[in-house]
């Protein structure tokens, strides 16, 4: 008995194959069983981030927080998760008060952003770049957070959320 195979139907299975795989993932990222992103090793010294203040054109650079805590939240007006996150984001932020930092790192156009987060009242500190950033931490899904001690190392990169108790061993 002779086997053939057709390419067409072997293609087909694999794209089910790969849509149900993603359709999990997305799934596993909604309700919080994948949190820890692993892109960047703990322990090592976070890459440079630079970027404009949203709020009054200045240069701003993570370096300017050397010695505080910092949250950065990869995020995007495009993005369901990074919308629904960010008043979590804000009570982390005033939770941890002068001891953190929480910049949001977007390469959004800046009117698009800047109305956004004015609609939300958000008082985060929105840093606008050119993507550079988001290559240096090896962004390819968002929400992207990453937790920075006061001495620069990198504590723990998450996606879809992030929680109080990932943050607060790592404040000053």
């Amino acid at each position: 008995m002779e086997m053939r195979f057709d390419r067409q139907v072997i293609l087909r299975r694999l794209f089910d194959v790969a849509l149900i795989a993603a359709m999990l993932y997305a799934a596993l990222l909604a309700f919080g069983v994948i949190r820890r992103g692993g892109h960047l090793k703990e322990g090592r010294e976070a890459p440079p981030l630079s970027g404009v203040a949203l709020s009054d054109g200045r240069k701003v650079d993570l370096s300017d927080y050397k010695g505080k805590a910092v949250l950065l939240d990869f995020f995007s007006t495009g993005c369901p998760s990074c919308r629904r996150i960010l008043s979590d984001v804000e009570k982390i932020q005033e939770r941890g008060g002068d001891r953190l930092q929480v910049l949001l790192v977007s390469t959004d156009p800046p009117e698009q952003l800047r109305s956004y987060l004015a609609g939300e009242k958000s008082r985060l500190v929105a840093l606008v770049e050119d993507g550079k950033a988001h290559r240096a931490y090896g962004v390819d899904t968002i929400p992207y957070l990453v937790v920075i001690d006061p001495s620069g190392q990198i504590r723990g990169d998450y996606i879809g959320d992030i929680r109080w108790s990932d943050i607060e061993p790592h404040l000053p």
